[in-house]
C-alpha cells in the first residue's frame, strides 16, 4: 500500500477528507487562540467577556471534533477500498501463478493486510491530521510571539527525527512476527486437518507439543516487536515532554519580561500541549509505518503480475519426451526415471509399486515441480521444442477439488456455454445413476462441511469436468480408485476411445481394463 494509491482510490473523497481535516485544524487552533482573550478578561474582572470567549472556544472545539470524526469515517472507506483492491490483485496472482500453501495465503490476505491497515493506512490519517493541526498551532504562536514559533519549529524537527533511531529494528521485528504467524498457520493446517486421527490414537500430547512450540515462537516475536515499539514510544514521550516544558518556560520568561500578556501564557500552554501531542502522534505513526515497511514492500511485489509470453496450445504438442529425469526430495531421497516418449493420441497406462514416483512424474510434467536433473521436452509436429500451456492439460489428481456450489457448476466451472454438454458427459462418466437418487439432479448443492458425496461420486464429477472442457491431453492419477470396477471400466473405455493423449496412473486394474491402453509403462525403484 502506498500513499498515492490511497489518493487515487477516490480522489474526490480524499479531497473532502483533506478539506475536513484543514477545517478541523483551523477550528481547534482558533478555539485555543481565543482562550488568551478569555483569561485577559478574567484578569480585568470582566466575567461576561470571560464566559463569552470560553463558550465560543467550547463550541469551536465541538465543531472541530465533529469534522474530525466525519473525516475519519470517510478515510476508512478509502483505506478499506484500497485493501480490497490489494486482496483482489493478490488473488489474481494466486490464480495466474503457482499459489503458496493455504496458510501462507491466509497470512497474506488477512494477517498482513490487518497489520498494514493498522500500521500504515490508519497512521497516514493520523499524520495528515497532526500536520494540519501542527501548522495552524505554530502559526498561532507566531501571532502571539515570534520566539515561541521559532522554538516550536526547532523542537518539532528534533522530535520528528526520533523514529529514525528504531526504524530498522522495528521493521525487522514486524517482518519476523509475520513470518512466525505464517509458520503457526502452517502448523495448524498440517496438524489440525488430521485431528480425527490424532484423537483416534490418543496423540494429544504430541499435538500439544507441536502447537505449543510454534505458539511460543509467535509469542516471542510479538513480545520482541512490542518491546521495540515501547522503546520508541518512550523516546518519543521524553522528547515531547521536554519540548512542552521548554515552550512553557519560554512563555513564562516572556511574560515576566512584559513581552506578552497573561492570557498568552495560558494559550501558549494549550498550543504547546497541542503541538507536542501532534508530534507524539506523528512520531508514533511514523514508527508504526516503518515497522511494516518490509511487509508493505512484500505485498507490493506480490501484487505485480507479469504478463507471460503466450505458450503453445496443448493441441500442438505432438510428443512428450522424458530425458535423464531425476528429482530429489528435501529429505535426501532421489527418484530417477527411464527415458520415455509419449506421442500425440497415445493411451498410456503408468504402473508401479507405491513410492516409485508416479504422481511426482505427473507434477514434473505439469511444471508443478522442477527436476533436479534431466528435463522434460515438449515437441510440435515439426520436432521443434515448444513451451506448453499447462492450463490446457487436463490433470485429474488423486484428491480433486470440489466447490460449495451445484454439481453442474462444478462440472462446467461456471462456464454457462458448456451447460448443454453436461447431460451427455454425466452419462459417459457413469454419474447418471447417482443423480437419479437426487431430487435436484445436477443442481444438487455440494456441502463440503457435511461431505454429502461419496469418494466415487466426487471422482465422477471431476472426470466429467475434464471431459466437458475437452482438454487435448488428459493426465489422470488414480482417477477411478474409488469407483467400482464395472463403472471404472466404462469410464476408461470412453476416455481412451477419443483422439486425445491419455496418461493414466492406476494399479490393480483387471486385464480387460488394461487392454484398453496402447501400452503399459511399469516404473521401478531407481534411487
Amino acid at each position: 500500500m502506498k500513499f498515492w494509491e490511497l489518493v487515487r482510490n477516490n480522489k474526490l473523497l480524499f479531497t473532502v477528507v483533506v478539506l475536513l481535516e484543514i477545517l478541523f485544524a483551523v477550528g481547534s487552533a482558533t478555539s485555543s487562540y481565543i482562550i488568551q482573550f478569555a483569561y485577559n478578561q478574567l484578569v480585568k474582572n470582566l466575567l461576561t467577556g470571560f464566559l463569552l470567549f470560553i463558550i465560543s472556544s467550547i463550541l469551536l472545539s465541538f465543531f472541530a471534533a465533529v469534522l474530525a470524526s466525519v473525516a475519519t469515517y470517510l478515510f476508512s472507506r478509502i483505506s478499506q477500498n484500497g485493501i480490497h483492491q490489494i486482496r483482489h490483485r493478490l488473488v489474481q496472482r494466486y490464480y495466474h501463478y503457482k499459489a503458496p500453501k493455504v496458510a501462507e495465503m491466509e497470512n497474506e490476505l488477512n494477517s498482513n493486510l490487518q497489520l498494514v491497515t493498522r500500521n500504515y493506512a490508519d497512521q497516514v490519517l493520523s499524520i495528515m491530521q497532526s500536520c494540519f493541526l501542527l501548522i495552524t498551532s505554530i502559526s498561532s504562536l507566531l501571532l502571539m510571539n515570534w520566539m515561541l514559533m521559532i522554538l516550536a519549529l526547532v523542537l518539532s524537527v528534533v522530535t520528528l527525527y526520533i523514529p529514525h533511531l528504531t526504524r530498522s529494528k522495528n521493521s525487522m521485528a514486524t517482518k519476523q512476527l509475520s513470518s512466525k504467524n505464517s509458520a503457526y498457520l502452517l502448523v495448524i493446517e498440517d496438524w489440525i486437518n488430521g485431528l480425527e486421527e490424532l484423537r483416534k490414537y490418543l496423540a494429544f500430547n504430541k499435538l500439544n507439543e507441536i502447537m505449543q512450540k510454534e505458539s511460543d515462537n509467535l509469542e516471542k516475536s510479538f513480545v520482541k516487536r512490542q518491546k521495540i515499539i515501547s522503546i520508541a514510544d518512550f523516546l518519543n514521550g521524553c522528547a515531547n515532554s521536554f519540548s512542552q516544558i521548554a515552550i512553557l518556560l519560554l512563555a513564562a520568561i516572556l511574560f515576566f519580561n512584559h513581552q506578552i500578556a497573561f492570557g498568552v501564557v495560558i494559550a501558549a500552554g494549550n498550543f504547546s500541549s497541542a503541538i507536542l501531542s501532534c508530534l507524539l502522534t506523528t512520531t508514533t505513526a511514523l514508527t508504526r509505518i516503518q515497522s511494516v515497511r518490509g511487509i508493505n514492500q512484500q505485498l507490493t511485489e506480490l501484487q505485480h503480475v507479469k504478463k507471460e509470453q503466450a505458450n503453445a496450445n496443448s493441441e500442438s504438442i505432438c510428443s512428450i519426451n522424458i530425458c535423464n529425469l531425476g528429482y530429489s526430495f528435501k529429505n535426501g531421497e532421489t527418484i530417477s526415471y527411464p527415458d520415455i516418449t509419449i506421442k500425440k493420441g497415445e493411451k498410456v497406462l503408468l504402473c508401479g509399486d507405491s513410492g516409485v514416483g508416479k504422481s511426482t512424474l505427473f507434477k514434473l510434467i505439469l511444471g508443478k515441480l522442477q527436476p533436479t536433473e534431466g528435463k522434460i521436452i515438449f515437441k510440435d509436429k515439426e520436432g521443434q521444442v515448444i513451451s506448453p500451456n499447462y492450463a490446457q492439460i487436463g490433470y485429474i489428481p488423486q484428491d480433486g477439488t470440489l466447490f460449495p456450489t451445484s454439481i453442474i457448476n462444478n462440472i462446467t466451472m461456471f462456464n454457462d456455454k458448456l451447460r448443454r454438454l453436461v447431460k451427455t458427459t454425466v452419462k459417459e462418466n457413469e454419474l447418471e445413476k447417482d443423480l437419479a437418487g437426487m431430487p435436484d439432479g445436477v443442481e444438487t448443492e455440494i456441502d463440503l462441511d457435511v461431505n454429502n458425496f461419496s469418494g466415487g461420486q466426487k471422482q465422477k464429477i471431476i472426470l466429467a469436468r475434464n471431459e466437458v472442457h475437452d482438454f487435448p491431453i488428459i493426465m489422470a492419477d488414480e482417477a477411478t480408485s474409488a469407483i467400482d470396477a464395472q463403472s471404472s471400466y466404462q469410464i476408461l473405455k470412453h476416455l481412451v476411445s477419443s483422439d486425445k493423449t491419455v496418461i493414466v496412473i492406476a494399479h490393480n486394474l483387471n486385464p480387460a481394463t488394461e487392454k484398453l491402453f496402447d501400452r503399459k509403462i511399469y516404473l521401478t525403484n531407481k534411487r
